[in-house]
């Protein structure tokens, strides 16, 4: 299936239609996938301009933005996030083609998401959950001496949430883990392209800026910080910008 095909797509019906035999002879573009995310209502960037009637994101920990992609949404649809795991696959065994005993994912949205890659890989699966002060907990089972864990996120806003699921893993475990020298993330709107030494390997990358409430550049000339669920009602819906 060519790009334009895919472009030309104009709702989630004929998303659902989809499969990875559809872009196993090539790599998915940005552009692709932005299209499907925003067929799936999960996607925005504000367009560059100080217009005081565009607003702009507040993300759920309060932070500001000028764009999201919510990719729980996009992977809800279960075709999809088989195709984008194996888009995610195909990128990371170009950088690493080692073992991979495991795949680990954060909850929630990552949950499903690495389940999937770990389909691929033919590897085992299980993701940590939220603890106390933004923590990751692993707690179901114990990684063997030798067993190679792959983490996988499906969005990168910045390391907290990738160091806080590494350090859960190693928490609960008795035994030492072996990381992957590589982590794969499928959307990556981040600054930040290693950790411990190792690539952050991304299907996709947006340029998309995060602020605090007090850095924030576009509340001062009028912008007002919506939820992204009230921007996609009020403006992409209705088709502003």
């Amino acid at each position: 299936m060519t790009k334009e095909q895919v472009l030309a797509i104009h709702d989630v019906a004929g998303l659902r239609q989809l499969g990875p035999c559809n872009f196993m002879d090539r790599d998915m573009t940005v552009e692709e996938f932005r299209h499907i995310a925003e067929l799936c209502g999960a996607f925005w960037i504000r367009p560059d301009v100080r217009d005081p009637n565009i607003p702009h994101a507040l993300l759920t920990k309060g932070g500001h933005s000028d764009g999201f992609v919510n990719t729980l949404v996009v992977l809800s649809y279960t075709n999809l996030c088989h195709i984008l795991a194996h888009q995610l696959v195909n990128r990371i065994r170009r950088v690493y083609d080692g073992p991979v005993g495991w795949v680990v994912g954060s909850d929630h949205a990552g949950a499903a998401f690495s389940h999937s890659v770990a389909f691929i890989l033919g590897a085992r699966h299980d993701f940590t959950e939220k603890g106390p002060n933004d923590t990751q907990i692993w707690k179901r089972f114990q990684i063997l001496p030798g067993e190679v864990v792959l983490q996988v996120e499906e969005l990168m806003t910045s390391s907290g949430t990738l160091m806080a699921v590494r350090n859960g893993i190693r928490a609960g475990n008795v035994e030492p883990v072996t990381f992957a020298p590589v982590v794969g993330v499928l959307v990556h709107r981040s600054t930040v392209y290693e950790i411990e030494d190792g690539p952050v390997i991304s299907a996709f990358h947006y340029d998309m800026t995060n602020w605090t409430q007090e850095e924030c550049h576009l509340c001062p000339i009028g912008s007002e910080a919506l939820p992204p669920k009230a921007i996609w009602e009020q403006f992409v819906a209705k088709g502003k910008p």
